[in-house]
């Protein structure tokens, strides 16, 4: 072959390399811009306060994908123009050619089907506009479902992980819950709360909305802190987390909802099951418990002493403030946590990080059992035995009827109900999706208004709404997207241990989903740091090939 051919397929293939490197920076920057944009910028952004706070964030969302979309297009177009012109579209041919079926991994599976069962329930409804733009609720419709899957695609295929982003994401979480403490002490820096009177001005906080929808977004700065700080080996980063641990759960439990609860007993009482390998992770678990429980303290203290300057408390954190017994268990707490430091700082550092046995995890998974069997026993013995009066303040959460967490007994009720009541092709599918209002006024307005003089139009249980709205097949497909990305991330670890952070951000928000709704002011945000964890699983399999 002439010197001057070899040259020329030289550079013709350094060519497409260097083209195809150049279109894939450029995919990961805007995919990049666009993660930040979600994660950091989202939750900090609003219009007019409180009073479009849903629509302004929703529009903010589908107006970051579109832009995306767009972006996303151009460049496909600029880059398929320069191959064509310069290599006879060789590098698109390559592309083409590695494009295999057998590289989808479960959670892409997951999310086809889910995006297939949405697509069918919308089809299928009786209110086939309401179901896809979900106009009649909280516009979790088809169209917001597929700009997720368009997101999920994009940015598990095309987004470079590196770490900054959780940072960022905490670093605008530390800036809500900053805000959020700032509401509790009835301080309002910037405005939020002016003209907002009698409830409302108890139920908005921070730049987030509802107090429920706020404990659901702060319960994944806080898994995400407690994670990240329990992995974290450099002294001034795992200060850093420290701080966010610090504030997020201060910020959770002055949220004034009882959700926070839910997220805080999930993280609690999963964390050990991968802290309690060695005895680095019970120290770090136990100094969590000890901040935890001192600032529960603190809390209930400064609302007694105080009560004029703080927002007022119900449910669960007037239980905890009123036990006696508290100041001593921080008291030992703050000792455990003293000796094992001491202890750890005798040990190798070889000894204090891998020690080799599993024996702390099993004997915590036999607590949480144990947990599990005397919580199942407190609830027959209330619900079935009909010792109502025996547990005193407890018997609020412990008696299932339709009154039960805000009447969220009832709706569940009805909820199932309707569902069971429904042909088949619903059961499978959904009548539509966010038309769970449609069905309540529909079928149960006379009963609701009688009742309780409101209108119910969410299920107030994520997991019920997606069954009821989009059927099992949906619910199914859902639980598997979010499971499957979770177990990739796990199976990642040893690669990226700052994976298990984004893990229990996410599990954290599952936790708190049980009882409250899902909206297009958290939501996104928790999907958008999956598809963030699920890029860098990507990336770990593509440098491992």
């Amino acid at each position: 072959m002439p010197m001057d051919n070899i040259k020329t397929k030289e550079i013709s293939n350094d060519g497409i390399r260097n083209l195809l490197e150049t279109w894939r920076k450029y995919n990961s920057v805007v995919a990049g811009i666009f993660t930040v944009l979600i994660i950091a910028i989202f939750p900090l952004a609003f219009h007019d306060y409180y009073y479009d706070i849903l629509v302004a964030k929703y529009i903010f969302y589908y107006g970051s994908v579109i832009l995306m979309i767009v972006a996303m297009l151009a460049g496909a177009v600029f880059f398929w123009y320069k191959d064509r012109h310069e290599f006879g579209g060789i590098a698109v041919k390559q592309l083409l050619s590695k494009a295999n079926i057998n590289i989808l991994k479960k959670s892409d599976w997951a999310m086809m089907v889910f995006l297939i069962a949405v697509t069918i329930s919308t089809l299928q409804s009786d209110y086939r506009f309401e179901s896809f733009w979900g106009n009649e609720g909280r516009y979790m419709g088809m169209f917001l479902m597929l700009l997720y899957g368009i997101s999920f695609f994009v940015i598990s295929r095309c987004l470079r992980y590196r770490q900054w982003y959780l940072d960022a994401f905490l670093a605008a979480g530390i800036i809500a819950c900053m805000i959020g403490i700032l509401h509790f002490f009835r301080i309002d820096p910037i405005g939020f709360k002016r003209g907002l009177v009698g409830d409302d001005y108890v139920i908005f906080t921070s730049t987030i909305g509802n107090i429920n929808t706020y404990t659901s977004y702060v319960a994944m700065i806080s898994g995400m802190g407690t994670a990240m700080f329990s992995v974290e080996k450099n002294t001034y980063r795992r200060l850093w987390y420290l701080i966010v641990v610090v504030i997020s759960l201060f910020a959770l439990i002055v949220g004034i909802s009882d959700n926070a609860y839910l997220a805080l007993l999930v993280l609690f009482g999963l964390l050990p099951l991968y802290l309690f390998r060695n005895i680095d992770g019970v120290k770090r678990y136990v100094l969590l418990l000890a901040i935890l429980f001192t600032e529960f303290q603190v809390i209930g203290t400064l609302s007694h002493n105080f009560p004029n300057h703080v927002m007022e408390f119900k449910g669960l954190m007037n239980v905890i403030a009123s036990f006696g017994g508290l100041p001593y268990l921080i008291i030992g707490l703050w000792g455990c946590t003293a000796c094992l430091y001491l202890a750890a700082s005798k040990l190798p550092e070889n000894h204090r990080l891998h020690s080799g046995s599993n024996i702390g995890r099993w004997i915590w998974l036999g607590v949480i059992l144990l947990v599990c069997i005397g919580v199942s026993y407190l609830l027959y013995d209330v619900n079935i035995a009909g010792n109502i009066e025996k547990y005193g303040a407890l018997n609020q959460y412990l008696l299932l009827n339709d009154d039960w967490g805000t009447h969220r007994g009832y709706i569940w009720r009805i909820g199932m109900e309707f569902y069971q009541k429904q042909p088949i092709h619903h059961k499978l599918f959904g009548y539509g999706p966010d038309t769970f209002g449609i069905i309540t006024v529909k079928n149960y307005f006379e009963d609701m208004v009688r009742r309780y003089g409101e209108k119910f139009d969410s299920a107030h249980n994520e997991y019920l709404q997606y069954l009821v709205t989009i059927g099992i097949v949906g619910l199914t497909a859902y639980l598997a997207l979010l499971l499957t990305s979770i177990i990739e991330m796990l199976r990642t670890l040893k690669k990226r241990p700052e994976l298990i952070a984004i893990a229990f951000a996410i599990i954290c928000y599952g936790a708190q989903a049980a009882v409250n709704i899902s909206v297009p002011i958290v939501a996104p945000i928790m999907l958008t740091l999956m598809m963030l964890g699920v890029s860098a699983v990507r990336d770990v399999s593509r440098n491992t090939e």
